[in-house]
């Protein structure tokens, strides 16, 4: 059995920047021009410590002309180091922004285009949760944590090259006492993050699952007294989520080592600092500039230290993204295919499928249907009827054998093109919220207004829609249509589309009488020459069929009228 590539709870994190890099194409310019102003902003950022120490040496000197330079420089770096710093925010965020409304959309058309096999492999909740929360994670992390994070770093770079242009020998003594048991205290936590923000972000993609899952069946949890079963699950899940955020706390609190260290190296520094001063071997200007130079690099560094949490979360996240579009199939260029024509045959050979290992739903089955034929696929529940449906509609790929329209095997066909030539109408018929027109607009093409009347009048329907309070305009929604009426939505969708074939699961199946004719009637006038597969029990859908496929064992016959009437 193939079965779908699986969603993983702790994705691969390894080369996640490179394999994330492809999204920022059309982004460069923009990165090119915040990475040029994060350069400018943090150098005149550390500027200004710099023009300090000139205005204390100018001042201490008695250098009243150096003294004014020096004023004005630094009221310059001042503002500059400001409006720079503004401008390479404002670019990253909005770069930040695009890129991330570029991803959101390539992740929601590779989940709109997975295989139907994967969707139903995969709790609904999990999925809304990679396609929502953690892209909302990111753009919260390019909003707010990565502007000081990209900041931080260029200006303890900057600050530590200007400070070995003060004392190379007092800079090197400083980073070798501060910087590597910072590294080892940043290093070990970086180790445990990855684990733990995993797990975090499993935890809760479980209680939104939760929850996902069971607000639709809350009506049923409660006729069949099955709240209190729910309840005890979410708390299970509750659990699992209070333990990974726990965790998450004891993991981030380890970062508050580096105060502890900062205190110690300040302490340090203003001793030397005063002892060299002492000396005369550093002017009391240099001396000024590396206490604040230095106190910026500790404040600098910890709020990195700080960041790198939720880096460490954003990596996680835009792992749990790209697994998505691995599984998905979205990191690959979907297939053009050949051009379907208008009508053709429809031809199932050799298939098998099975939803589970060593258990196959179809075995060996072939089967030909020619253009415009009329085949009624029947048996009892759980024979594999809709299962065939969907494989002739190209929504399942077989495990083994081919399905071809045309002569084209249906797994090399672009899906567009071939949902314009095979409409399944399935049973239970999805509807969004909004007017009856844009409902009807969600088919292959885009059918204007005028094109929706003529279906409709085509199929007999302008009455009904007449009947509704605005006409195409009146808002619609699972809730406020009938099983019946969304059905005849489905069939003026099929009609939109104009079909070589058309599939048919249980249209009637489900609905009173009276919705049942006016769902027929509909059918009726969209058959026409098309060719029509009809997966029913009811005997007046079976009586419109020219042969008969019985399930599951394969058994095709002919049909004839007076045992249709009979049964």
């Amino acid at each position: 059995m193939a079965d779908p590539a699986p969603l993983t709870d702790l994705p691969d994190q390894r080369a996640v920047f490179r394999r994330a890099a492809p999204f920022l194409a059309g982004h460069r310019l923009a990165l090119a021009a915040t990475v040029l102003l994060n350069l400018a902003g943090a150098g005149a950022a550390v500027g200004v410590t710099a023009a300090i120490g000139r205005v204390v040496d100018a001042a201490g000197g008695g250098d009243r002309p150096g003294l004014l330079r020096g004023v004005l420089l630094l009221l310059l770096l001042v503002a500059g180091s400001g409006v720079l710093t503004w401008l390479s925010r404002y670019w990253l965020i909005r770069t930040g922004e695009h890129v991330l409304a570029g991803l959101r959309e390539r992740a929601t058309a590779a989940v709109g285009a997975a295989p139907l096999r994967f969707l139903e492999a995969h709790r609904s909740g999990e999925l809304l949760r990679r396609l929502t929360g953690e892209i909302n994670g990111l753009a919260s992390f390019a909003a707010a944590t990565l502007p000081d994070l990209a900041t931080a770093a260029t200006v303890l770079l900057l600050t530590a090259v200007m400070l070995a242009l003060y004392s190379w020998p007092l800079t090197a003594l400083l980073l070798l006492a501060f910087v590597p048991p910072a590294l080892l205290i940043v290093r070990a936590f970086h180790r445990r993050a990855g684990p733990v923000y995993a797990e975090v972000a499993s935890a809760e993609a479980a209680v939104a699952s939760g929850f996902a899952e069971s607000l639709p069946a809350q009506e049923q949890l409660r006729t069949s007294g099955s709240v209190p079963r729910w309840l005890e699950r979410f708390a299970g899940d509750n659990a699992r989520l209070q333990k990974a955020q726990s965790a998450e706390v004891r993991t981030e609190l380890r970062l508050n080592q580096l105060a502890l260290l900062q205190a110690g190296c300040v302490a340090g520094l203003l001793v030397i600092s005063a002892v060299m001063v002492g000396r005369g071997t550093l002017s009391v200007g240099v001396a000024v500039v590396f206490v604040l130079a230095t106190r910026d690099i500790f404040h600098r560094f910890e709020d990195l230290a700080g960041a790198v949490g939720d880096a460490r979360e954003a990596h996680v996240r835009l792992a749990r993204l790209l697994d998505l579009l691995r599984a998905t199939g979205g990191e690959r260029r979907a297939a053009t295919g050949p051009e379907l024509p208008g009508r053709g045959e429809l031809t199932v050979e050799d298939v098998g499928f099975g939803y589970r290992e060593g258990r196959n739903v179809l075995d060996g089955l072939t089967l030909a249907v020619d253009s415009g034929e009329r085949l009624v696929i029947a048996g009892e529940t759980g024979s594999g009827k809709s299962t065939l449906g969907k494989l002739l509609a190209g929504l399942y790929a077989p495990d083994r054998g081919t399905v071809r329209f045309a002569g084209h095997d249906l797994a090399t066909v672009d899906p567009v093109r071939l949902r314009s030539r095979i409409v399944l109408v399935p049973q239970e018929v999805p509807l969004v919220d909004g007017t009856l027109a844009e409902n009807l607009a969600m088919t292959a093409g885009s059918p204007d207004r005028a094109a929706m009347e003529r279906a409709l009048g085509l199929l007999g329907l302008t009455e009904w829609v007449d009947s509704l309070p605005y006409g195409l305009d009146t808002a619609v929604s699972s809730r406020t249509l009938s099983a019946g009426e969304r059905q005849l939505v489905a069939v003026a969708r099929a009609a939109l589309t104009d079909p070589a074939v058309l599939i048919l699961d249980e249209a009637t199946a489900g609905v009173d009488h009276r919705a049942a004719a006016r769902i027929e009637e509909a059918l009726s006038a969209l058959a026409a020459d098309r060719t029509l597969i009809v997966i029913a029990h009811r005997a007046d859908t079976l009586a419109r069929g020219r042969r008969l496929l019985r399930m599951p064992e394969g058994r095709l016959t002919a049909i004839v009228r007076e045992t249709a009437d009979r049964s």
